[in-house]
């Protein structure tokens, strides 16, 4: 993968390790309100699957409402320590590296642009990044590729030098349907079959870039 100059990166599992203190959070919140217990790893998969299909099932299991249940934990939410959610091992250094070699980095991602902006202020990582799309942008979600578009003719990027990079099955979906190259990150090495790249930590995606 010579070629490979821009990254389009996720944020949430991908750049930043944050599922872990999302779903905690869920399950704090739902213990001390709702006096229910649930399972922190399913919890854990299902913030992954997409936060709003975990607000959904938890709503269906527990018989509650799905919107205050949102509100709810976005109150909670909003006082995690950023230090709870530090960017994945080899992050830094493969952003760096991408600079260094004259390429862009990007990020489109579902979440809110306060708390992704919030993150990147805390790890000195802003300055990484040449474009950043979030929820307030109002494109259409993943793996609608309209995000992925813009960012292409915005900055008349070759798709043959640009690699998507994601924890969930929509963000291969996404590259596919535009043929860009798509790089699956799974720390628990699960694979995604379509993937061009399977990988279990960003010092490996350094290493095929590099290579």
């Amino acid at each position: 993968m010579k070629n490979i100059k821009y990254l389009i990166w996720d944020f949430d599992g991908t750049l930043f390790n944050t599922y872990p203190s999302i779903a905690s959070t869920i399950v704090k919140l739902i213990k001390r309100i709702y006096k229910k217990d649930l399972i922190f790893n399913k919890i854990k998969d299902l913030c992954q699957a997409s936060l709003y299909f975990c607000f959904d099932q938890i709503s269906k299991d527990l018989n509650i409402d799905r919107e205050k249940l949102q509100q709810e934990f976005a109150r909670e939410y909003s006082n995690t320590k950023e230090s709870e959610e530090p960017p994945f091992s080899g992050a830094i250094e493969i952003l760096k590296f991408i600079k260094n070699k004259g390429g862009k980095n990007f990020i489109v991602s579902h979440r809110g642009k306060n708390g992704l902006f919030k993150l990147l202020k805390y790890y000195k990582m802003r300055h990484l990044f040449d474009d950043i799309i979030t929820n307030e942008d109002k494109l259409p979600k993943k793996p609608d590729p309209t995000s992925f578009l813009y960012l292409i003719e915005k900055y008349k990027i070759p798709r043959v030098n640009i690699l998507s990079i994601g924890d969930r099955d929509i963000d291969i979906q996404t590259a596919r349907k535009i043929n860009i190259k798509s790089c699956y990150f799974n720390p628990n090495e699960k694979i995604n079959h379509i993937a061009d790249l399977n990988i279990k930590n960003l010092f490996e995606l350094k290493k095929k870039i590099n290579s």
